[in-house]
């Protein structure tokens, strides 16, 4: 059991030096993780995948790989030094969560540069699935194992880290002022539709008032911080599982990261539609690129994995799944309202999550049945 949070290191202090693409593989070998002769060999690239964080991709011919994390803002160096305190504190429990974390290399503290190792050829879990077609139940089952090992190594008392408050988007019918100075006119088209709908609302702050931090939570699990890789050669190979991005985590409720994964399927399902006005409405879904019944198998597999690791009672089993099917509307809102940041107005995929999440609130067990797939047990 978890006695208190973890010891999360403090953040580099005052300025830091950028990483350039033309540094890495000197900083590489300054650092002794690359060898001056793999370098002449002309093995060695480098990619800069950079977005919100420096990172570097380096490919060291097939058995020394690494990405390379550097935040580029205040805001993202602290969260550089969270995720790479998280890692820390889950390695030295010594439990099962830490075959799901990517291989620690190194954390330069003066930097603020933290290097995980890479498995040749390992791809997200967006990436694999979607360009495979093919919705793994074994992956899936590997996400609802993984998760459940993080939620139930790291249980603890609720009332320690009853601080750490609910999602933003539970809240998101009740914006601040400030809002209005910086949002989208989706954003806003979005934020009208969900006030102009009472029990959306209230559904939300039933979601809010029922947040129960109880253990540590990645916060973010969607596919692309999902990791797939290859254990052989074979084609049809197993796949193991790595969990990347620990940024957010945080102790919270262990139903949002659940309901988060689930909430992908849906997304990707619900992206898939191709909305035209040559087809009737009702139509929409038997058109979907991925559809539904393709994923199903998947999703009852990663729920009925965690319930087995976490071995929930099966009296509380139903209510726990209600809450997280409910967090995965919840997260389907949110996933809405990222797409709108960046549109002058709400389209009809975006409008689809929003009628979808809606439906999930107003019935969350008969959702788990019938859009997930999730069996459901007879009570004893």
């Amino acid at each position: 059991m978890l006695g208190g949070p973890p010891c999360f290191s403090s953040p580099p202090t005052g300025a830091l030096s950028l990483l350039k693409h033309s540094d890495v593989v000197r900083y590489m070998i300054e650092r002794g993780l690359l060898s001056r002769h793999i370098v002449v060999d002309g093995t060695v690239t480098v990619r800069d995948a950079s977005s919100r964080n420096r990172i570097f991709v380096v490919d060291g011919g097939g058995t020394c790989s690494f990405v390379l994390k550097q935040g580029m803002s205040a805001e993202g160096i602290a969260a550089v030094a969270h995720e790479a305190a998280v890692y820390e504190s889950l390695r030295q429990r010594g439990d099962r969560i830490a075959d799901y974390l990517p291989p620690v290399c190194d954390y330069d503290t003066s930097a603020g540069v933290l290097i995980l190792g890479k498995e040749s050829g390992d791809r997200d879990l967006r990436t694999h699935q979607l360009r495979t077609g093919r919705f793994s139940r074994a992956l899936a089952s590997s996400v609802g194992d993984a998760m459940a090992t993080l939620h139930r190594e790291t249980a603890c008392d609720a009332a320690v880290h009853a601080k750490h408050g609910a999602p933003w988007v539970l809240s998101v019918h009740e914006p601040s002022l400030s809002i209005f100075r910086d949002a989208s006119s989706a954003v806003l088209d979005l934020i009208r539709i969900v006030q102009s709908t009472p029990e959306f609302g209230d559904q939300l702050d039933t979601l809010r008032r029922g947040w129960q931090p109880s253990c540590l939570i990645h916060y973010d699990m969607k596919w692309d911080n999902l990791i797939a890789y290859r254990i052989d050669s074979r084609p049809a190979g197993r796949f193991l599982l790595r969990i990347i991005d620990w940024e957010a985590a945080q102790f919270g409720d262990p139903r949002w990261d659940l309901g988060s994964v689930l909430s992908h399927y849906l997304s990707t399902w619900l992206f898939s539609i191709p909305i035209t006005g040559r087809q009737a409405a009702e139509r929409f879904p038997e058109l979907a690129r991925f559809p539904l019944t393709r994923m199903q198998p998947a999703m009852a597999a990663c729920w009925l994995a965690y319930r087995k690791r976490v071995e929930l009672d099966h009296q509380i089993d139903t209510q726990w799944l209600s809450a997280a099917v409910g967090y995965c509307a919840a997260r389907l809102l949110q996933t809405a309202y990222e797409a709108a940041q960046s549109a002058l107005h709400l389209d009809s995929n975006m409008a689809l999550h929003l009628q979808v999440a809606a439906n999930i609130l107003s019935r969350p067990l008969e959702a788990a049945v019938h859009l997930l797939g999730i069996p459901m047990e007879p009570q004893r």
